[in-house]
């Protein structure tokens, strides 16, 4: 690596100008990119605005600044630059002037990897402005006057981009269809004018020059500012979800890609400034930081501001304790920022629910079922019943295609005659497939932090013509809600009918719920147990199960857990297996959460090995 060169700055110009690559319109303009063969590799040149000559620590500049953190461009922050327009307009590169630059000088192996590193001064002429897709259009026109240059850009990002892969960040895009994933590795939208390979361009060449500059800062032992980035403890392993992003991006199904944005915002830390180099995870590198934009982040105006000083041969602005307080104020305004954000967001998609639910004429055939889900819950929550929101939810009731939160919120949430059609199709949807019921309340005791509905069940007669009795009671309150007690020639039976009928009750709508077999009075007494044969009703299954397992009257028992459907509303399927008296026995059950879907399939396994105890005494 080199020395720091003089101070004096270089006059940079020639045929092969830099470019300006960013949105339309833009006259905050941090960098330009330059590019040039150097045998089989490149010499690629970032020229970063010269913005700490300009802007001297604790001016009124520089308190505007740090107060404002970064520029906003939309979201719920609107528009609002970081710096004052006039000393933006005085500092940023543009056409037609030479401009003062920090100049980060990178040589670009064939395979990807940083050689050698130059930071130097510079003043740079013959600058050239261009759009993402004013960009795209010369790398692929060979008549455009910067064909060549942008040719060279696009050869070396795809080169850089490869070797980050192969060294394992997390980084892909989609330019066709408009994903990408961020530095932390997130999965992110882009915007409409971002989806050519200019955007890849730009991309690549601040991730390598900012990469370049952590390790020559950390060469010479500049304290400043460094990007730390590092991943929840639930994240998957590093490889896992590499595989995930390339299924995901060979796919470009958008709810796959979607599903996958949700996973990455849950798992992956952001990122924040720190006074030391602690590594980044989404890059998978040891160090990085953020120096190409001190127009647009305070970060990167600290950053340069140290970088100037070793440049000039003079002592940093900053002490490590300085460097300390502006990483916390930076990293707690990021926070406020993205909590206003995410609350900003809320807010819109719920009024936009909102108008929806409420609206007397729409047509909602066509909705995707989380844009419905959406839909629903704002008009279930807030008891909003407009008549096409009700019409399409008792068709999809009818149809099979609501979940079983979804059929939860309408018949224990929603409320009120003008959603007496929805809730009626629910109830009868569910009588139609009753074992529905017990997930439907299972969702209910699960949404509402309550305890799982109790089901008392007697048995009465022999088999064959063995009756079971069922009812099942919510304990929630001083006044426990019954269902009437219902038949079957099955326990299972019996249940779902149970269920059906404190479902009605529950609902306040008629009981459709039926006995299956012969009733039996109310008096009668059950038999005796088989010999052996513990009684279990009131406790949980999977407590029970366990037992058994320590009196060895099974052996080998496990769950295993799979899920379909979207991340925000997923159906958890648990099977449960056991081994009774030599023989394999299976039960699998599926539930909104892994928790009721567990208990369901511990329920079903305890059942037949019930069955076999039973039918073995006798």
């Amino acid at each position: 690596m080199s020395q720091p060169l003089a101070t004096q700055p270089s006059v940079l110009s020639g045929p092969a100008p830099a470019v300006m690559i960013d949105r339309p319109g833009s006259v905050d303009r941090d960098d330009a990119i330059g590019i040039e063969r150097v045998g089989d590799g490149w010499r690629l040149t970032v020229y970063v605005a010269d913005v700490a000559s300009g802007v001297a620590p604790g001016s009124a500049a520089d308190r505007e600044a740090f107060t404002r953190r970064e520029s906003a461009y939309g979201g719920w922050r609107g528009t609002q630059k970081m710096l004052p327009g006039p000393v933006e307009a005085r500092l940023t590169l543009a056409e037609g002037r030479p401009c003062a630059a920090i100049a980060i000088r990178v040589h670009v192996l064939p395979d990807g990897q940083a050689g050698r590193v130059d930071v130097e001064r510079a003043t740079v002429s013959g600058l050239v402005a261009l759009g993402h897709s004013q960009a795209a259009a010369a790398v692929r026109d060979r008549a455009h006057p910067l064909h060549e240059v942008l040719r060279e850009a696009a050869a070396v990002s795809e080169v850089l981009l490869a070797r980050r892969r192969r060294q394992g960040a997390l980084a892909l895009y989609d330019l066709l269809s408009g994903w990408a994933t961020s530095e932390d590795g997130v999965v992110v939208r882009l915007a409409s004018y971002e989806r050519t390979i200019g955007y890849k361009i730009v991309q690549e060449c601040m991730i390598a020059a900012n990469t370049a500059l952590a390790s020559w800062a950390a060469q010479r032992d500049l304290p400043l500012l460094f990007r730390n980035h590092a991943a929840g403890r639930v994240a998957a392993p590093r490889q896992t979800l590499l595989d995930d992003l390339d299924v995901a991006f060979a796919d470009g199904s958008a709810a796959r890609l979607e599903a996958l944005r949700e996973r990455t915002l849950m798992t992956l830390k952001a990122a924040e400034y720190a006074p030391f180099m602690g590594g980044h995870w989404g890059l998978n590198l040891p160090g990085y930081l953020h120096a190409t934009s001190p127009l647009r982040r305070y970060a990167d105006l600290v950053v340069q501001r140290v970088i100037s000083s070793h440049l000039d041969d003079a002592a940093s602005p900053y002490g490590q304790d300085d460097l300390a307080s502006i990483a916390e104020a930076l990293n707690t305004g990021a926070r406020q920022d993205r909590e206003a954000e995410r609350d900003s967001r809320k807010s819109v998609a719920h009024s936009a629910a909102r108008r929806g639910a409420a609206a007397t004429e729409a047509d909602y055939t066509g909705l995707d079922t989380s844009a419905f889900h959406a839909l629903l819950k704002r008009g279930c929550k807030e008891n909003i019943a407009g008549a096409p929101l009700v019409a399409e939810t008792a068709r999809r009731a009818t149809e099979g295609q609501l979940t079983s939160l979804e059929m939860q919120m309408v018949l224990l949430v929603a409320g009120g005659p003008g959603w007496e059609e929805g809730r009626t199709a629910c109830l009868d949807a569910i009588a139609a497939a009753p074992e529905k019921a017990v997930s439907v309340l299972s969702v209910h005791s699960q949404v509402n932090g309550l305890p799982p509905v109790e089901f008392t069940v007697q048995t009465f007669g022999q088999a064959p013509t063995t009756v079971f009795a069922a009812q099942a009671s919510w304990p929630a309150g001083g006044s426990p809600v019954e269902g009437a007690r219902r038949s079957g020639s099955t326990k299972k039976a019996a249940r779902h009918q149970a269920a059906l009928s404190l479902l009605a009750a529950l609902a306040d709508l008629p009981d459709p719920s039926l006995d299956l077999a012969q009733p039996v009075p109310e008096t009668a007494q059950p038999p005796a147990a088989a010999p052996g044969l513990e009684a279990v009703e009131g406790r949980s299954p999977i407590s029970v199960l366990n037992e058994y397992q320590q009196i060895k009257v099974i052996s080998g028992l496990s769950y295993t857990m799979a899920s379909e459907g979207p991340s925000h509303l997923p159906t958890f399927t648990c099977t449960a297996q056991a081994t009774h008296d030599g023989a394999a026995v299976v039960a699998s059950a599926s539930a909104s959460t892994k928790a009721a879907a567990k208990t369901a399939a511990a329920a079903g396994l305890l059942e037949r090995v019930d069955a076999a105890r039973a039918e073995h005494a006798a």
